[in-house]
């Protein structure tokens, strides 16, 4: 399963009579806590901060399991967000005077909105044409540091069927192998399924690995190449 970043060819402009509405989804995890930035979290945070969002963000139609509904999508949203810490991680300001972030936050709780549209009456193709119209445009917002989760979902819906699920991506919330395992679990929960427990280590002890002795050990070697 992958992603379609590709705009399909004849795309149909958006018929501006087709209002989104906002759902509020609230998620409760079992994890959460706070720590210093990984090294890689710096780095991207130092791109959030210095470069245009649409250099920054990410936009793909991510698969959508058949005969899927929008109550499931959603419900596989909020399953997505409490199972991957990087998607429920902040950036607060930091204390320096240019307020460039030291640390980040887990948070254990919280929600966020996902936009609904209904899009019944469109064919595959128009569908499509829909989803990388609406993946275009929201790749320009920025992805606010301060806010969770580090990735926006648009879905487009015939009632109480799902259709497309249209999804931004922040880098500093996941990169391209990362969202790809996103997807993955996404089109399992939607489909119902249950997935065994995440095994790969959080930011917050990537963190604490790259301040240890071995850690620092690594750095000072990789530096010296």
């Amino acid at each position: 399963m992958t992603a379609h970043n590709a705009a399909p060819p004849d795309a149909t402009p958006h018929d501006p009579t087709r209002t989104g509405r906002q759902v509020t989804v609230h998620f409760a995890a079992t994890t959460g806590g706070s720590g210093p930035l990984t090294r890689g979290q710096g780095n991207m945070i130092r791109c959030i901060r210095r470069d245009a969002p649409e250099r920054i963000n990410e936009e793909s139609v991510w698969p959508v399991p058949p005969v899927a509904s929008l109550a499931a999508g959603l419900q596989a949203l909020r399953g997505l967000v409490e199972r991957h810490e990087s998607l429920r991680t902040s950036f607060p300001p930091g204390l320096g005077p240019d307020g460039f972030p030291d640390s980040q936050v887990v948070h254990g709780n919280g929600r966020f909105t996902v936009t609904v549209i209904e899009a019944g009456g469109l064919d595959d193709r128009e569908l499509d044409a829909l989803a990388h119209e609406l993946g275009r445009a929201d790749v320009a917002v920025p992805v606010e540091l301060t806010a969770v989760p580090r990735i926006r979902f648009t879905l487009l819906a015939d009632g109480p069927e799902l259709l497309r699920l249209v999804a931004v991506v922040c880098h500093a919330g996941a990169d391209g192998a990362a969202t790809a395992q996103l997807i993955q679990d996404w089109y399992a929960l939607a489909a119902g399924k249950e997935l065994p427990p995440v095994t790969a280590p959080t930011p917050i002890q990537i963190a604490a690995a790259e301040r240890s002795p071995q850690g620092r050990r690594k750095v000072t070697g990789a530096l010296r190449h």
